[in-house]
C-alpha cells in the first residue's frame, strides 16, 4: 500500500497539481511520515515485509526448494537472490533521496526520487512475476506441508 502511496503523490507532482517543492509538505501528511519516523523508509512497513519476505525464501525455502528438487531449480533461485540484493539496494537509494528530497525539494531531487522508485516499483514487480512463473509449482508441491 505504502508504495502505491508513493507513487500517487510523484504522479500528482508530474501531473503539476503540485509542485515539486511542496512533496515534503504532502509527504508528511500522509502515513509515510509515521513510516520515515518509525521504519526509516518511506516505503516503511512494506520494504520492511518485503526484506522479511525475502530472508525466509534465503535461509529457507529456497534452499529446500534447490535440494527437493534435485538441482532443477538451482539457477531459477540463483536469479531470484540476485534479484534480492537489486531490490534492498534500490530500497536504500529511494531512502537517500528521500532524505536529499526533504532536505531539497527541487526539481532534480525529485526526478532522481521518481527515477529511483519506478525503478524499485518495476523491479519488483517483474521479481515477483517471475518467482511465480518459476516456483509456484515447486513451492506448492515441495513445500505443500509448511
Amino acid at each position: 500500500m505504502e508504495m502505491a502511496q508513493i507513487g500517487a503523490v510523484l504522479a500528482r507532482i508530474e501531473a503539476k497539481d503540485s509542485p515539486p517543492e511542496h512533496l515534503k509538505r504532502i509527504v508528511l501528511s500522509l502515513d509515510m511520515a509515521e513510516n520515515l519516523r518509525a521504519f526509516g523508509s518511506l516505503c516503511g512497513h512494506e520494504c520492511q515485509v518485503l526484506k522479511f519476505h525475502h530472508d525466509i525464501e534465503g535461509a529457507d525455502m529456497f534452499p529446500r526448494i534447490e535440494a527437493a528438487g534435485g538441482g532443477m531449480f538451482r539457477e531459477v533461485v540463483a536469479k531470484l537472490l540476485s534479484e534480492h540484493e537489486v531490490v534492498h539496494e534500490l530500497i536504500i537509494r529511494l531512502d537517500q533521496v528521500a532524505d536529499r528530497l526533504v532536505e531539497d525539494p527541487g526539481e532534480a531531487n525529485f526526478l532522481e526520487a521518481a527515477a529511483t522508485y519506478r525503478k524499485l516499483e518495476e523491479v519488483v514487480r517483474s521479481h515477483f512475476k517471475y518467482e511465480e512463473t518459476e516456483l509456484v509449482e515447486a513451492i506448492g508441491y515441495y513445500l505443500g506441508s509448511i
